[in-house]
C-alpha cells in the first residue's frame, strides 16, 4: 500500500450494519430479543433464509442462519460480519484493486439501487462493502422520523424504571 490515505479517493465513513451468522439462529435472536431487549423483526429478502434484524441507531444489525453464506469457510459459531457503507462502490473497488486487496466477489446488485461486494480483512473476517440506494436512504430517514435518532434522543433516560 504506497498511497498515502489523501491520495485515497473514497473513505468509508459510517457502519451499515452487524451481521451475526449462527448454526442456531433462532436461539441467538432469541437471547439477543428476549434478554438484551433488542427490537429484533423477522426478515427475507433476497435469496436468504428468514433471519432477524433491526436497525440500531443508524446501523443495520442482524442475525442469519449459516445457510445464508453456504460458501463461506468462516462461517459458524462466532464469526462476525460487518458491512460498512461507501458513496461510491466502484471507486472504493478500484482503490481496492491498487493496494492489492482481492474482492471476495464481483460488486452485486443488491436491489433497490444499492450495489454489494466484500473482501477479508487481515485476520480474515469478512467485511462487506455496500452503495446503498435511495431506497434504503429514505427507509433511514423514516426510521429517524419515528424518533429513532442518536443523537436527537441523547441525554433522553427512555421510559421511567420501576426501581
Amino acid at each position: 500500500m504506497s498511497d498515502s490515505p489523501s491520495n485515497r479517493p473514497e473513505d468509508v465513513r459510517f457502519i451499515s450494519g452487524v451481521l451475526l451468522v449462527s448454526r442456531q439462529p433462532e436461539r441467538l435472536m432469541e437471547f439477543y430479543r428476549d434478554v438484551l431487549g433488542l427490537p429484533l423483526a423477522e426478515e427475507r429478502h433476497g435469496d436468504t433464509e428468514p433471519h432477524w434484524g433491526c436497525e440500531l441507531g443508524d446501523v443495520h444489525f442482524a442475525i442469519h442462519p449459516a445457510a445464508d453464506y453456504p460458501n463461506d469457510p468462516a462461517t459458524g459459531p462466532g464469526p462476525t460480519k460487518l458491512a460498512f457503507m461507501v458513496f461510491d462502490l466502484a471507486r472504493m473497488v478500484t482503490w481496492l484493486a491498487r493496494c492489492g486487496v482481492t474482492l471476495c466477489y464481483p460488486p452485486a446488485d443488491l436491489g433497490a439501487e444499492s450495489l454489494i461486494t466484500a473482501v477479508r480483512d487481515p485476520d480474515g473476517n469478512l467485511v462487506e462493502l455496500t452503495q446503498l440506494g435511495p431506497g434504503w436512504l429514505d427507509h433511514l430517514r423514516a426510521h429517524r422520523a419515528e424518533g429513532n435518532d442518536l443523537v436527537a434522543n441523547w441525554g433522553d433516560p427512555g421510559p421511567a424504571s420501576d426501581a
